[in-house]
């Protein structure tokens, strides 16, 4: 599964929904009140609707990267206690990273963790 990696540029999300949200629409909101024309409150709820747009794009993106985790973290905490061919006759214990496991060893000769069969 590829993750999207959303915290690489949500803080650029954020600042755009803040723009969007207060920056832009306070002019609009001024020159509201000062020339009395429609045009400026159009403007400002194209500019309230399209930050409020933005808040909910990062939400989803958020969500997705927060159920990504945790699927990624509960396929970490069932595959921990096996270990994993690389290919040159050794093993590499998942929970510590030894890479010095052979195939006939039960445990890790590091942390001591029993490897599980079958998984």
């Amino acid at each position: 599964m590829k993750k999207i990696h959303s915290n690489r540029y949500c803080h650029k999300i954020i600042g755009l929904a803040g723009l969007l949200l207060a920056v832009i629409p306070f002019p609009f909101y001024v020159l509201h009140t000062v020339f009395h024309a429609i045009f400026f409150t159009v403007l400002m709820y194209i500019s309230l609707i399209t930050g409020f747009l933005v808040l909910i794009f990062l939400i989803v993106l958020l969500g997705i990267e927060f159920h990504q985790d945790k699927k990624i973290d509960l396929q970490y905490n069932i595959l921990k206690k096996t270990k994993i061919s690389l290919g040159n006759g050794f093993y590499e214990c998942q929970l510590c990273g030894n890479r010095q496991v052979k195939e006939t060893d039960k445990n890790c000769g590091i942390c001591g963790v029993k490897f599980m069969k079958g998984v």
